[in-house]
């Protein structure tokens, strides 16, 4: 990576071993669907218990700015909300926030939809992948 002024910052190889690590056991818990990855490697989130508020808090701010005609910030909690669904491995969750997401967003964002249509297989991937997390389990 450059940062100002020229000098590069050198990535060890733990931390590209890390990453590719974490991409190809997505890819291979998706069995070659390259939709179902592209969505799911968008959506979930790395370490799902960094977000700190409580669900309910994330919906309630996502439904305010919705009635207040902002629907980026709604589109954005109810984003989250599908995030935090798929690591519950609660469906019904997914499949309603990423549909909201998916209205407010028109066209923006397909992985939203594809989340919303595929929800159970999208779940079932999210759970066997938090599963065999080192650093996150369910």
């Amino acid at each position: 990576m450059i940062f100002l002024f020229g000098r590069k910052k050198r990535e060890t190889s733990a931390e590209a071993a890390a990453e590719v690590s974490v991409a190809s056991r997505l890819q291979d818990l998706c069995g070659g669907d390259e939709e179902l990855y592209r969505a799911l490697s968008n959506l979930m989130f790395l370490d799902p218990k960094k977000i700190i508020p409580p669900l309910e808090t994330i919906l309630n701010e996502a439904r305010d700015f919705e009635v207040k005609g902002n629907s980026m910030r709604a589109e954005v909690g109810y984003r989250i909300a599908g995030g935090v669904s798929l690591y519950k491995g609660d469906l019904e969750g997914v499949r309603t926030y990423f549909t909201k997401a998916a209205s407010l967003a028109g066209d923006s964002h397909h992985e939203y939809r594809t989340i919303a249509k595929r929800a159970d297989e999208a779940v079932t991937v999210a759970r066997k992948y938090y599963e065999s997390s080192d650093t996150v389990k369910i």
